[in-house]
This record gives C-alpha cells, structure tokens and sequence, in this order.
C-alpha cells in the first residue's frame, strides 16, 4: 500500500511538473506574440470588442483598441473599420461605442460596418467572414489587446479570413506590468480551451 501510495504521490508530482512547463511555454508563445505588428494594407481593419463600462463609457481596453484601428485607418492601411462586439453588462453593445469613438475622430460612417451579434472572439470571426465574403474583401487587419493577438488570428485563420495583427500596445493589459501578467495567464487558459475544442470538434 505505502510503495502504491508513493508511485501515485510521484506520478501526480510529474504531472504538475509537465502542466507547470506547458503553461510555462504558452505563456512565453502569447507573450512574444503580443507585441508583434504585422500592419500593411488589407481590405478591412477588423476591431474585435471588449468592456464597457458604465454611463456607456469605453473600457480602457476598448478605447485603446479603437485608437489603434483609427490610427491604421488614417494611415491608410485599410478603407473600412469593422466593429465587432455585442451588449455586455452595460449598454450599449461594444460595436456602438467604438462606433461613436470612430466617429468623432473625424471616420465616416460609410467607412464603418458594425457587427452587434458577436459574443465571443470566435463569434467575432464567423461574422468577419460573412461580411467579408459579402463585400468581397479578402484580407483583414485584426485589432485587440497584445495578450490576445495569439488567439484571435489563429481563429480568424481557421474561420477562412487572411489576417495580419496589429496590437493596441497602448493598452493598460499590456503597459501596466500586473495587468499583463494576469490577462497573459488567463490567456494561456482560454487559448488551451479553444485548441481542445477545435481538436474535439473540428470544423
């Protein structure tokens, strides 16, 4: 019983060690991507959602999103902003709010199709790409916080969209050191959830 006992006690230590290093690689690959831009000209500049907050104001993260993708615009990377992010807690849905950001930046409406539906990064791209498919645009710049860049174009890959990223490097999940630490992590998990789900149920 005491040797069975101490094989159990061995093996579950190799397995904390084994999650321990993976977690530890994927954290480093999240990383190292977040702060690549890959900007050049696409048809569309994709901004994918995040909180609002109370008052319809835009989350820090959000507005640090919107900026980027208004700043691409203006550069002329691409002539469309697509906004992306349905109703969370607080009205109005993220798209809106980004909508009005754009706008007062001086973005034409016709410049900007909004996607009010999308719950989810995954949701986001399913919508990218039938909007996309609809305007006959094949290639999109992808816009979020640097710890998700990994994620998101992965997900746009095998939703069918050509992606480059671009990164709101502006952003307090990135520029504040805790903040990024946390979001990284929290990462790690959600990026090991989506390759499970892909390998159970691929599309």
């Amino acid at each position: 019983m005491g040797r069975k006992l101490t094989y159990l006690a061995v093996a579950l230590l190799l397995a904390l060690v084994a999650v321990a290093a993976l977690f530890a690689v994927t954290y480093r690959t999240i990383d190292q991507r977040s702060g690549r831009d890959e900007s050049r000209p696409a048809d569309v500049i994709l901004v994918l959602g995040s909180a609002v907050w109370p008052n319809e104001q835009p989350s820090p993260s959000l507005r640090a999103r919107t900026a980027r993708a208004i700043e691409l615009y203006q550069e002329g990377y691409a002539p469309y902003l697509l906004l992306s992010g349905a109703l969370g807690r607080y009205p109005p849905e993220e798209a809106e709010v980004m909508r009005r950001l754009a706008v007062e930046a001086g973005i034409p409406q016709e410049a900007l199709f909004l996607d009010k539906e999308a719950h989810s990064t995954w949701e986001s791209m399913q919508k990218a790409r039938e909007i996309m498919e609809q305007q006959g645009w094949e290639t999109a710049i992808v816009v979020s916080d640097p710890f998700h860049m990994h994620r998101s174009l992965l997900m746009a890959g095998d939703a069918g969209i050509q992606a480059f990223g671009a990164p709101a490097l502006d952003s307090p999940t990135y520029t504040v050191p805790a903040r990024r630490g946390f979001y990284t992590s929290r990462e790690v998990l959600a990026l090991w959830w989506y390759l499970l789900q892909r390998t159970v149920n691929p599309t």
